[in-house]
C-alpha cells in the first residue's frame, strides 16, 4: 500500500472508533433487528429518494409523494429507537461530508451541490 492509501486506512478506522459512528452501529443493529421498523425505514427511504430525485431534475414532487415522506417521517421520530437511529445516521452523514468536503479543498477541487 501507498502512503495515501496508508492514510485512507487510518482514517477509516479512526472514524470507526468514533462515539458518533458507535451509536450509529449499535443502534442500526436494534432498528434492525425489528422487521416493522427496518420496512419503515426502508419505505422512508425510498420516499425521502423520490423526493430528492425530483428536487434534482428540477420537478416539483407530487402531493402524494410529500405526504408519504412526512407519514413516515411522523411515525419514524414517534419512536425513540428509529429516532435516535436516524439522528445518529444525520450525524455520520454530516462527518462524512466533512471529510469530503477537507479532501476536496486540500485538493483544489470545488464541490458545488445543487441547491434543494
Amino acid at each position: 500500500m501507498g502512503m495515501l492509501e496508508d492514510a485512507i486506512e487510518r482514517l477509516a478506522e479512526a472514524l470507526q472508533q468514533t462515539e458518533d459512528y458507535r451509536s450509529y452501529r449499535d443502534l442500526r443493529s436494534a432498528v434492525e433487528g425489528n422487521e416493522a421498523s427496518l420496512a419503515l425505514l426502508r419505505r422512508y427511504q425510498s420516499a425521502q429518494t423520490a423526493l430528492q430525485l425530483s428536487a434534482l431534475s428540477g420537478t416539483e414532487p407530487s402531493p402524494e409523494d410529500i405526504s408519504a415522506f412526512e407519514g413516515l417521517s411522523s411515525l419514524l421520530y414517534a419512536d425513540p429507537d428509529t429516532a435516535d437511529y436516524l439522528l445518529a445516521q444525520m450525524r455520520m452523514q454530516q462527518l462524512v461530508a466533512d471529510v469530503i468536503k477537507r479532501l476536496t479543498d486540500a485538493a483544489g477541487l470545488e464541490l458545488t451541490l445543487p441547491e434543494l
